[in-house]
């Protein structure tokens, strides 16, 4: 099957560079075997297959964006480590360490593209008292209609939006706020949908609109804004505590 891949958008681009993760780490695995003639061995099988194994649950956790990737992301990392510090300075095989490094490095990349809250908002079940929780309050208008909603995880231009109304991958939205005083609008689209168990609000990552300098700076304001308040109620959350 031909993979479809436009790499100018940036999911595509994290699933390209695990397959060229995966093509380099098999790489790096059969060189280290053949070097060492450990290939006739039960063990290489055993590893082999185990690799196979793993990095095929790996691709299936990103193509549905489990929050199981970042488990196995670490596995991967601790993985790659130990092999090329074994290639280098024990085995003395430099080329294959080198093609670990390389697999950490796309691996590194990949994660940090993917860590968006786009792809994988920060959301915090567990804290069930909303005077503490780091989200904002806000009204989400969505063709013609406006549905409650709450803000947060707002990193790199995009945030995490809660609502219990459903809507579609795509969609054009305008969300409203009250922050300082001031009320503005703010542009976004819809680029993913989490729906949880019943009775939870269903999880969009949103990608903000920056189309002018205006929409930049209140983007600016809505993010600091978030951050500090945040900051607030942690300390305020543990300051009940005492």
């Amino acid at each position: 099957m031909i993979l479809q891949l436009n790499l100018q958008n940036s999911y595509d681009k994290v699933k390209f560079l695990t397959l060229v993760q995966f093509v380099t780490v098999f790489l790096a695995f059969m060189s280290e075997a053949l070097v060492t003639g450990s290939v006739a061995y039960i063990s290489f099988i055993f590893e082999f297959l185990l690799l196979i194994f793993v990095f095929n649950f790996y691709y299936k956790a990103l193509s549905h964006l489990f929050y199981s990737y970042w488990n196995i992301s670490i596995i991967l990392v601790i993985y790659y480590v130990i092999s090329l510090t074994r290639n280098i300075f024990v085995l003395d095989h430099g080329v294959i360490g080198f093609l670990y490094l390389v697999s950490l490095l796309l691996l590194i990349v990949a994660c940090y593209i993917i860590s968006s809250p786009v792809y994988f908002p920060r959301v915090h079940w567990w804290e069930y008292d909303f005077r503490f929780r780091s989200d904002i309050r806000c009204y989400v208008e969505i063709e013609g209609r406006q549905y409650r909603g709450r803000l947060s995880d707002l990193r790199r231009g995009a945030a995490c939006l809660e609502l219990f109304s459903h809507t579609h991958i795509g969609q054009q939205i305008q969300i409203n706020l009250e922050i300082l005083n001031q009320n503005f609008t703010l542009s976004a689209e819809i680029r993913s949908k989490r729906e949880p168990i019943m009775g939870r609000s269903i999880i969009y990552g949103v990608k903000f609109q920056n189309v002018d300098l205006e929409q930049k700076q209140r983007l600016k304001l809505l993010t600091n804004y978030w951050h500090e308040s945040k900051k607030i109620k942690i300390r305020n959350k543990f300051a009940s505590l005492k």
